[in-house]
């Protein structure tokens, strides 16, 4: 009897001893965070590991540790733009979403168009276009232009201060009021801020 009392308590302690190390945080790699913003030695923005207008998609891959998916949008009255997306990753224990804005010569996304294979409308009224597999293969040399990273968690006034510091100019949206654009042009970065919908920011070359 005292030796299964043993067994059991032993048992417990191994079970209470596995639970607690599952509760403790594992440690975060390293990475690159929105705030880290360089500007490098040709004027454009190096963020997140990728070097705005140098850096291909390819290398972004790389850097992220994870694939994208690409797609081109268009819409009447606007240029089409190739994207790629990544729904979720995670830096430095920071979920968010990642969207790539690739430089392709606009003779080059006619072509792709005309071996898309599906085109799906999307809420904003743009549509977009699943790209064939050859294509996809040779967009990941394309530059990256512009990126879009929209964290899971929203930025308030407060945090973005103490991030970034003051913005150079804050606007209205006038498509909507409710949304605030606060602008820091020396790290060319847009961030676009309402109470009720997620906080966007947008790094672009100049």
């Amino acid at each position: 009897m005292r030796m299964i009392r043993s067994f059991l308590i032993g048992l417990f302690l191994t079970i209470v001893g596995i639970a607690a190390l599952m509760l403790i945080p594992s440690k975060q790699l390293e990475a690159p965070m929105p705030w880290e913003v360089t500007i490098m030695p040709d004027g454009n923005r190096h963020v997140f590991g990728i070097h705005l207008g140098t850096s291909n998609y390819g290398e972004a891959q790389q850097q992220l540790r994870q694939y994208g998916k690409t797609a081109i949008f268009t819409q009447e009255g606007v240029a089409s733009s190739v994207e790629a997306y990544f729904n979720s990753i995670n830096l430095g224990g920071l979920s968010a979403k990642l969207v790539l804005n690739l430089d392709v010569d606009e003779n080059d996304i006619e072509h792709m168009l005309s071996r898309a294979l599906e085109a799906r409308l999307q809420t904003s009224g743009a549509h977009r276009y699943e790209l064939a597999n050859e294509d996809n293969i040779n967009l990941v040399k394309a530059p990256i232009i512009a990126i879009t990273y929209i964290p899971t968690v929203r930025l308030n006034a407060d945090k973005v201060r103490y991030r970034f510091g003051p913005a150079d100019s804050i606007v209205k949206d006038a498509d909507n009021p409710a949304t605030e654009i606060w602008h820091y042009d020396t790290i060319g970065l847009t961030i676009r801020m309402n109470d009720s919908e997620k906080t966007i920011l947008e790094y672009h070359l100049d």
